[in-house]
């Protein structure tokens, strides 16, 4: 499959991965909501590799040191995703998480890889997009609380994070290891970052929200699944040149799971936000386009 198939795929699944991680971070706090999806990610390629009878832990060193540098931006950058979905609106932070994009092309271009004039003007338009998405409204539009304006710096740490992310993994894991392989060791080094960050953090912190129940478990396992398969397609893309195209279609995610908040969420935005989704929509094509 193309680079362009596998981006739009990519995009799918992790556009309705984003949307089902809000309910699961406000009912299970951030940190627990992202391990859990973690886990239920890992699970199931784990549960792949052992029944195709691939080999589950790779013998390379160089991919595990690979492997532990993308982790280590992935956990950051998905923790303050979460973190994100937690204090602001999903209308909101999903097309600045979106721009992550924007980071790996332009990671992509330091690195020797060329760039059209689209590509260009489509990167300073998802930086303008960040700065329109995250200011504060006008007394005579719709606010934005304090917790909602954290939530949008969290929202771009979180795309500066995932995209540097992504683009060690196509750099340096995947054309060692593979797709599949590259991304359960990916994941599975996540995971156990993830877990020590949890269990450093519940001891500086009281009053972490509670385990929830089967519901907020089914909304952390689907998001999990949905978004270890965007990861997927993404890897399986990555490597051979076309990381800008496959990691940018991806973040077109942003369109779905901003019009499925707006829909079934019934969130409002002002104006000024209005018009940052918007360019972040259409500038994140323009850097598609090559």
């Amino acid at each position: 499959m193309s680079g362009v198939g596998l981006g739009l795929l990519a995009a799918l699944a992790w556009g309705f991965a984003d949307y089902l991680a809000q309910p699961a971070s406000r009912r299970m706090g951030a940190m627990r909501a992202a391990f859990v999806a973690q886990g239920f990610g890992v699970a199931a390629l784990l549960a792949y590799l052992l029944l195709t009878g691939q080999s589950v832990i790779p013998t390379d060193a160089v991919a595990w040191a690979w492997a532990l540098g993308a982790s280590t931006l992935m956990t950051v950058g998905g923790l303050a995703f979460y973190q994100s979905l937690g204090l602001g609106q999903l209308a909101v932070v999903a097309p600045v998480m979106g721009s992550y994009g924007a980071v790996t092309t332009a990671l992509a271009w330091l690195s020797g890889e060329r760039l059209t004039l689209l590509t260009g003007v489509g990167l300073l338009g998802v930086l303008a997009a960040v700065v329109l998405v995250s200011l504060p409204q006008r007394p005579q539009g719709v606010r934005s609380t304090p917790a909602q304006l954290q939530g949008a710096w969290w929202a771009i740490l979180a795309a500066l994070t995932l995209g540097a992310g992504f683009f060690v993994m196509g750099h340096g894991l995947t054309p060692r290891v593979g797709g599949v392989q590259g991304t359960w060791t990916l994941r599975l080094c996540t995971l156990v970052l993830t877990f020590l960050t949890l269990s450093v953090w519940r001891q500086r912190r009281a009053g972490l929200p509670a385990l929830a129940g089967p519901g907020a478990l089914k909304y952390a396992g689907v998001s999990g699944l949905l978004s270890t398969a965007a990861v997927l397609f993404t890897a399986l893309g990555l490597g051979r040149g076309e990381d800008s195209v496959v990691t940018v279609l991806g973040s077109m995610s942003i369109v779905l799971t901003t019009v499925l908040a707006l829909v079934f969420n019934r969130e409002r935005l002002g104006g000024v936000q209005w018009a940052g989704v918007a360019l972040a929509c259409l500038s994140t094509a323009l850097v598609g386009l090559r």
